[in-house]
């Protein structure tokens, strides 16, 4: 397999990605290869050079146009990095090459299904990459075209692969070395009963945030209106509206996010689930003293998982979404309220009487907000603090004053 080398490692970097220091941190950029350089390196040690499969292309995402966007990516005035983009197209075909550098040797001697698990599993345990075992059944069931749980039986894991089965799960696997989220490598995830397309650099949706459509629903359920309106700030893919939409056929939802990839992938989601009639997608960045034009002047439920991640924090995030995920999605300011704020403002406008707002936010928000609300003059209360899986107190429920 045809396959691009890059060099990983930063000068005077001890070997690991996962917590860089701000300085050696610039270095890293996304621009990892590019249309007028396919083998460009970064500096780097002789060490950890790592294989790019030629399907999965890195292009820069595009810059960062105004000082208010570009704000989460910025320590001590200098950029963190440009967020990466990672076309992993799936189509065409390997470009042959005879080069020793650029050349993939065989990997795994067996094409059996339980030798190929093992072999994966092994391979990316020893690279560190995290859930090892799981990422490999995933990939190796994806190219099969069967569940996760059927290519562990033993029917399924005594069959042999194509050659050509066994060329995508080496391409993907090396994806997955590169640590690309394996949402990015698969193209699609399952989330609260739906399948979802996932591609970079829209936000991947994450466990926990099943937990506030449940939250939700709930609620969605307890109000009176017949045909309640739904809003909801910060879409990504468009998960949590189309999750709820799947959930509750009364509802009708207005999803707004400031990504064009993102309005684009929540559109896409939507006509592939066959939702798009009660769908209305909106593209602008909401501020406290600003919001795109919307459909309706108000709305009887409000729901937003917005970028929430303290700036500090963001140092500490793992190497797939440092490279991978656009960190506009994740940061949330300084102390995490910037956007979170702004929505609050905007529900103060937006609710109808009794309405709900509900939050995915921070651990610590729930100590913060309580005394910056008071300070506001906002129409609205804190209902409940409801916890995650982990017992921590991670949504917030507000209610508009009747």
């Amino acid at each position: 397999m045809y396959c691009f080398r890059m060099k990983m490692m930063v000068s005077g970097w001890a070997g690991r990605l996962a917590r860089p220091s701000r300085h050696q941190f610039s270095h890293l950029t996304s621009r990892l290869i590019t249309k007028d350089a396919a083998a460009r390196h970064l500096t780097a040690g002789p060490q950890h050079q790592h294989h790019i499969c030629a399907k999965a292309l890195y292009t820069a995402h595009p810059p960062l146009t105004s000082p208010a966007a570009s704000r989460g990516l910025v320590f001590g005035g200098k950029v963190l990095r440009e967020p990466a983009r990672c076309l992993h197209t799936g189509e065409g075909k390997h470009d042959q090459s005879s080069s020793s550098s650029n050349a993939c040797s065989a990997t795994c001697e067996s094409t059996v299904v339980r030798d190929v698990l093992e072999y994966w599993s092994r391979t990316l345990a020893a690279a560190d990459v995290p859930e090892a075992h799981l990422a490999a059944q995933h990939i190796v069931a994806h190219v099969l075209g069967v569940t996760r749980s059927k290519v562990q039986s033993d029917g399924t894991a005594a069959t042999t692969l194509t050659g050509k089965q066994v060329e995508e799960v080496e391409r993907m696997m090396m994806c997955r070395l590169e640590r690309m989220p394996l949402q990015y490598i698969l193209r699609e995830w399952d989330f609260h009963g739906i399948t979802l397309k996932v591609v970079p650099p829209v936000f991947i949706p994450r466990p926990e945030t099943e937990q506030l459509v449940e939250l939700a629903i709930t609620t969605l359920k307890q109000l009176e209106a017949p045909k309640p309106r739904v809003l909801e700030f910060c879409c990504g893919s468009g998960a949590i509206s189309l999750a709820l939409l799947h959930a509750l056929p009364q509802v009708e939802c207005v999803a707004v996010d400031q990504s064009r990839h993102a309005v684009r992938l929540t559109e896409a989601n939507a006509a592939q689930l066959g939702l798009e009639e009660r769908l209305t997608v909106v593209m602008g960045k909401v501020t406290v003293d600003a919001r795109p034009p919307l459909p309706h002047n108000t709305y009887d439920f409000m729901v937003s998982n917005p970028p929430y991640v303290l700036r500090k924090d963001l140092m500490e995030l793992q190497p797939e979404i440092m490279m991978y995920e656009d960190l506009r999605a994740l940061d949330g300011g300084k102390d995490g309220l910037e956007v979170i704020k702004a929505v609050l403002h905007q529900a103060h406008h937006l609710l109808l009487p009794g309405g709900r707002l509900l939050l995915e936010v921070d651990p610590c928000h729930p100590y913060l907000l309580p005394a910056w609300l008071e300070k506001q003059n906002l129409d609205l209360k804190l209902v409940k603090i409801h916890q995650d899986f982990g017992k921590i107190g991670r949504f917030m429920e507000f209610m508009k004053n009747p």
